[in-house]
């Protein structure tokens, strides 16, 4: 069975920017030649092709959703102490995870456990501003 998943990029990349009606073509033209079996094949690739885009949106999606909830809260912590007393990191490596800026041509994302040490550490400085407010009044 031939993997036609390297065919369908290319051709989507081919597509980009072409109307509808040249695109059409592209795929006319591309499907010509093709045996029912192959078809079904691509249409396989086609899906396995959606999927991986879909589930790579999802990703970008719950990265943007994470700093959003910070609402703003990031601004007013020294985030340079916190990576390095909660994470034993440098200031960049919590920043570069934040905002997914790019490092080593990747952007740079939260594990599942440093999420949860990150909402870990929230919690935990929470606690402790509670504590020293509760005092001072």
């Amino acid at each position: 069975m031939k993997d036609f998943n390297n065919e369908i990029e290319q051709l989507l990349a081919i597509g980009r920017g072409m109307s509808d009606t040249e695109f059409d073509q592209l795929l006319d033209d591309y499907f010509g030649d093709k045996t029912d079996v192959e078809k079904e094949q691509i249409g396989v690739a086609v899906l396995e092709t959606k999927i991986s885009k879909f589930n790579e949106i999802i990703q970008i999606d719950n990265e943007i959703k994470f700093i959003e909830q910070l609402d703003g809260l990031e601004k007013y912590l020294n985030m340079a102490q916190l990576s390095k007393d909660f994470f034993g990191k440098q200031k960049t490596w919590l920043y570069n995870r934040l905002h997914g800026w790019n490092v080593h041509g990747k952007p740079a994302k939260f594990t599942d456990t440093e999420r949860k040490q990150f909402a870990n550490m929230l919690l935990s400085l929470s606690d402790n501003m509670k504590n020293v407010a509760l005092k001072l009044v």
